[in-house]
């Protein structure tokens, strides 16, 4: 005998962040998504009609957030090619470089510093071939990546050259190495764009200026393009931070239809076709996918803000009684011995560009390391209208120099305010205390005495910020020398 029944099945809700509001969050405080579902009508095992098309939108909502999460590297790069082509690059990607430095031109950098100049190049091999990069001698930290921001070979002072200077061929997926002579390093991309990102670190102007000529990139079968002038832009620099809204899955659209699927990802490729993104069909989402994937970047980016901003990684947190967090909490190759690093690489491209084998250092030598904060002692972010202070202790262990860094909260960019300075280093002359210590002050308020040891907020701002060590030492590793805490101060 058929007996009806009727199951009542409750779904957990997300827990929908509670973000406090910063500039420009108007657009992300929308209401409540209608895709968790609370409650499924089951008849004899199976969704009703009404409720089968709410369990497959639920189904693609949740996959949508995750996938989100999972492309964050990816967006967050074409975030700087499209920067490159705003600056007057090629949109075809055929390696013209773009120069960034100063406070002005890095300003639109995810989490930049302003002690050096960035040398940015995009390839893309499977319309030009393979390409050639032309790293000089001298001062330079970098390397060339794949799109998802994986290190294909760290170059400079901490890589292969050791700073000697050095001439790449580079060679896209299923590409044939050109006949060449002995004076190219070969290496091999997994992807199809492949980018070259360094920084020229000399201090002297002319050493600096004669290190940024030297730069070069250029497709190998075209020759002519080398010796090209480099491009820089004036006045307010492009915001590279993932876009919101439609914009962020476009954008992702472009890279999936120019690149070839990994091994790694094809379970989610397989989400990607459920939501409209398949590679060679047009993105044509319809109103009711265009509503789910607006609400789904939404929420992805409050999950994304959390999981940067509170990191829950093992070793996440530096020392254990301050707040300090190790920022590149991914290996580079965003792989542990027992899972992909999924949420620890989107933790760190969420804030960040670029990761180097010499920017996650586990013991003295050249290259840095970086120690991020969030939050105020009582867990909430750290208010522009409100000052602190930072107290560096003497003999900071690193052999170059120290940097601290202050960014807005919602960009993940430099702070904005009139001084136009956003970051303070060892090799500018700050004031000391007769301690040896250094006392670092930020807020809207100028310090009496200590002016050259500011940096301005302002009220309706949120800031987070880095302390760099460039060439670490061991009382870094082994925490004999420990950085403080940041105090808010009347």
């Amino acid at each position: 005998m058929k007996i009806n029944q009727f199951i009542t099945v409750f779904i957990s809700s997300i827990l929908f962040l509670n973000y406090n509001k910063s500039q420009g969050q108007n657009d992300l405080e929308k209401s409540p998504c209608n895709y968790n579902t609370q409650s499924v009508e089951i008849t004899n095992g199976v969704p009703s009609p009404h409720s089968s098309e709410q369990l497959f939108n639920a189904m693609d909502y949740y996959s949508a957030t995750l996938l989100y999460m999972w492309a964050l590297p990816s967006v967050g790069l074409k975030g700087w090619e499209n920067a490159n082509i705003d600056m007057g690059a090629n949109s075809s990607l055929d390696g013209q470089i773009s120069l960034y430095s100063g406070y002005e031109g890095v300003g639109g950098i995810l989490t930049p510093t302003t002690a050096v100049t960035y040398a940015i190049s995009f390839v893309n091999t499977d319309v030009h071939g393979p390409a050639v990069w032309e790293i000089p001698a001298g001062r330079t930290a970098g390397y060339v990546g794949d799109y998802w921001q994986r290190p294909i070979l760290d170059v400079g002072v901490a890589g292969k050259d050791k700073g000697q200077g050095i001439k790449l061929l580079i060679v896209g997926p299923n590409q044939d190495v050109p006949d060449h002579d002995d004076s190219y390093t070969v290496i091999h991309s997994p992807t199809n764009v492949v980018w070259l990102g360094t920084r020229n670190m000399e201090n002297r102007e002319e050493d600096h200026h004669k290190v940024n000529n030297g730069f070069d990139s250029y497709p190998y079968f075209k020759p002519e393009l080398a010796g090209r002038k480099k491009l820089r832009k004036d006045g307010k620099a492009y915001k590279q931070r993932q876009p919101h809204g439609m914009e962020y899955w476009n954008n992702l659209n472009v890279i999936i239809q120019r690149e070839k699927m990994h091994k790694r990802d094809e379970l989610f490729y397989g989400m990607l076709k459920n939501i409209g993104i398949e590679k060679g069909k047009p993105f044509q989402p319809d109103k009711q996918l265009t509503a789910l994937l607006t609400e789904a970047e939404r929420i992805g980016y409050q999950m994304a803000v959390n999981n940067t901003f509170k990191k829950r990684f093992e070793g996440a947190k530096y020392y254990d009684e301050k707040r300090w967090y190790t920022t590149l909490v991914q290996s580079p190759n965003q792989l542990s011995d027992t899972h992909g690093q999924l949420f620890e690489r989107a933790s760190y491209f969420h804030e960040a560009i670029g990761s180097t084998w010499a920017m996650k250092m586990t013991g003295p030598g050249p290259g840095s390391t970086y120690l991020s904060q969030y939050e105020t002692s009582d867990g909430h972010g750290f208010d522009g209208g409100k000052n602190y202070k930072l107290v560096v202790p003497p003999h900071v262990p690193a052999k170059q120099f120290w940097a601290i860094t202050i960014y807005d909260s919602e960009y993940r960019t430099l702070i904005e305010n009139d001084q136009q300075k956003a970051e303070l280093n060892s090799i500018n002359g700050l004031k000391q205390n007769n301690d040896g210590s250094t006392t670092i002050f930020v807020g809207p308020s100028k310090p009496e005495g200590f002016e050259n040891n500011w940096i301005q907020t302002s009220e309706g701002t949120n800031w987070f910020t880095y302390f760099r060590l460039y060439f670490p030492q061991q009382p870094f590793f082994d925490k004999t020398w420990q950085l403080n805490d940041f105090e808010e101060v009347d």
